[in-house]
């Protein structure tokens, strides 16, 4: 087991799990979207928002900001992203709306990644199990720094206790 999986392979293997993805993971991988089966995916409007600032960029870095663009607009064919969508994997997506409110004292509150944190800090602090994933190292290095679990991204790597059948 890596030190990235150990927040992951502790929690009991009968709960669902939330992560909360970051921009640099789904424009890494476009099919990080669907990368989660069984559990719950967060993507909070701040990685919305940079996503669109990269959809017109020509090469990988575009394609992938379109496609997972066109992929939630799809998803909304099927139900609220708000509510969450659940899709075949039985992985449900989610849109959820941070509060600069909910950033930590000391970090600055016009950072989206800091505001992402601040989110993920509430909802933990609101005894939700959440897990960060994103590609950012000081990203992961705050998100520890505040006690929340976070985790770098890895294209051919499933959660050990993550059952695929």
């Amino acid at each position: 087991m890596t030190a990235e999986q150990t927040h992951i392979a502790t929690l009991p293997e009968t709960s669902r799990k939330s992560f909360m993805i970051d921009t640099s993971v789904l424009l890494y991988d476009k099919e990080s979207v669907h990368s989660f089966p069984k559990n719950d995916l967060i993507i909070t409007m701040v990685v919305l928002d940079e996503l669109d600032r990269f959809k017109d960029r020509s090469g990988i870095i575009g394609e992938n900001a379109r496609y997972v663009n066109r992929y939630l607009d799809g998803l909304r064919e099927r139900g609220s992203l708000h509510e969450g969508i659940e899709i075949e994997s039985g992985q449900v997506i989610r849109v959820e709306v941070e509060d600069r409110k909910t950033v930590p004292e000391g970090l600055d509150s016009s950072s989206g990644d800091n505001r992402i944190i601040g989110h993920a800090h509430a909802l933990h602090t609101a005894g939700k199990t959440v897990v960060v994933v994103t590609k950012d190292i000081n990203f992961r290095v705050k998100c520890d720094a505040l006690g929340i679990p976070a985790e770098d991204y890895y294209k051919d790597n499933v959660p050990a206790d993550v059952d695929l059948h």
